[in-house]
């Protein structure tokens, strides 16, 4: 099913949605929590009509980056990529979160295009990825 055309965001908009996202994502990657390396990753790739938006981009490290390129449905299926039927403001995302202690957990996520995202449970992105959100 062909959705309706969107305009592509402005130069501007790109730059706004990069910066919130190595913002957000604290210069780390979210698959690794390697930090000072990460690269600006779509989500759901621009070929598949991934936009360039805070709700489509995430930080991974070179070697994280390869892995979801080389692996695209385990990608999805983990939570690092997006595939092409899905929209990536309603697909689960994995994320590190501080907890209380200072510690770090993994979480699922739905990212926004302000910069900021919401946790859902296991079960609610397992359901949002299977398309029946």
């Amino acid at each position: 099913m062909i959705g309706p055309k969107t305009s592509a965001p402005t130069a501007a908009e790109e730059s706004r949605a990069y910066a919130l996202v190595t913002e957000r994502d604290e210069e780390r990657c979210q698959r690794c929590h390697r930090g000072g390396v990460a690269q600006r990753d779509h989500r759901k790739n621009r070929s598949q009509g991934g936009r360039t938006a805070a709700s489509n981009l995430h930080l991974l490290c070179p070697d994280c980056h390869l892995w979801k390129t080389d692996h695209p449905v385990e990608a999805a299926h983990d939570g690092w990529g997006v595939p092409g039927w899905a929209d990536p403001a309603t697909f689960p995302a994995r994320r590190w979160l501080r907890t209380e202690l200072g510690t770090l957990r993994q979480a699922w996520v739905l990212y926004d295009d302000v910069g900021t995202w919401r946790e859902i449970s296991a079960e609610q992105a397992r359901r949002q990825m299977g398309g029946d959100g």
